[in-house]
């Protein structure tokens, strides 16, 4: 099986909404003016809800409550707008597809906590790519959606196996597969023409940091450690997959030990609970475990 076969039809199921793939060519003409980027996202009444929903959030914690679209754009630029409408939008789709073997709850806890943590360590760094590493962290188990979709025997073979051996659940399926859910993941995004500043840490944050560009280091390294944390906050028993490590580059690159990564852990509860209920309101907040380096 290759990762083609296994990618077949996806597209069909999870499309990306048309309101956002108009925004984003509009993001892209030069000649498009902030009217018709904000007369595209007005139009369509969901994303525009949801949109605002997220900015007069404690998630952002403004000052002053923003009531438009156009405010949205001048308040948080375009760049944070397009990454708001990108995550809801692909919540929204992939919130559609029908999976058997995956638990869909604990998939999108881990899914909104990996996201936080992205964005909180980003924002330790000092980088300033905090809300596109945002929706990275929330993308980069999409593999898992796929594979359990699309084979859901197979996904629970491999989940099993890795449960036995204690080991972790990419590791199996690169022994399987030839490829892991990071690099379904990374191929969808591609799929979605979605941006490298996307693609690449999501596709490379399973594999260790051979294969990682060095322009993709820091990225990647917030990934790699959120995914972990993630894992690790919401792992509740023996039949849980195993966590993965955290790989030594990552962790020198975003500096954290034992206490920090607590203090990421602790930093993240309050937003983490706050994303759900704005992505996805219907589920409920998982607990965590405290995670050991």
């Amino acid at each position: 099986m290759t990762l083609d076969e296994i990618l077949t039809g996806v597209m069909d199921v999870i499309p990306l909404p048309k309101a956002y793939l108009r925004l984003r060519e509009l993001i892209a003409d030069p000649d498009s003016s902030l009217a018709d980027i904000t007369q595209v996202i007005s139009n369509d009444p969901g994303l525009t809800s949801r949109i605002l929903r997220i900015v007069n959030s404690a998630y952002f914690a403004l000052a002053a409550k923003v009531d438009t679209i156009g405010r949205a754009v001048q308040v948080l630029g375009l760049n944070q707008v397009h990454d708001l409408a990108l995550a809801t939008a692909a919540v929204g789709s992939l919130a559609k597809i029908p999976c058997q073997g995956l638990d869909i709850h604990d998939y999108w806890r881990r899914s909104i906590y990996a996201a936080v943590v992205s964005k909180i360590v980003a924002r330790r760094m000092g980088l300033r790519t905090g809300e596109r590493l945002f929706v990275a962290g929330l993308l980069h188990g999409i593999g898992e959606l796929v594979l359990a979709f699309k084979e859901p025997v197979l996904f629970q073979e491999l989940k099993a196996a890795a449960v036995r051996r204690q080991v972790p659940m990419c590791v199996v399926q690169l022994e399987h597969l030839g490829f892991d859910y990071a690099a379904i993941s990374g191929e969808l995004l591609r799929q979605w023409q979605l941006p490298d500043e996307l693609v690449m840490p999501v596709r490379h944050h399973a594999t260790g940091f051979g294969t990682v560009p060095p322009a993709w280091t820091d990225d990647v390294a917030v990934l790699q450690v959120a995914s972990v944390i993630s894992r690790a906050a919401l792992w509740n028993s023996e039949q849980d997959e195993p966590v993965p490590g955290f790989e030594p580059v990552a962790m020198q690159v975003t500096k954290l030990d034992e206490q920090s990564v607590e203090q990421v852990m602790t930093d993240s509860d309050e937003l983490v609970i706050e994303a759900m209920s704005l992505l996805l309101p219907d589920l409920k907040s998982g607990k965590r475990k405290p995670v050991t380096v």
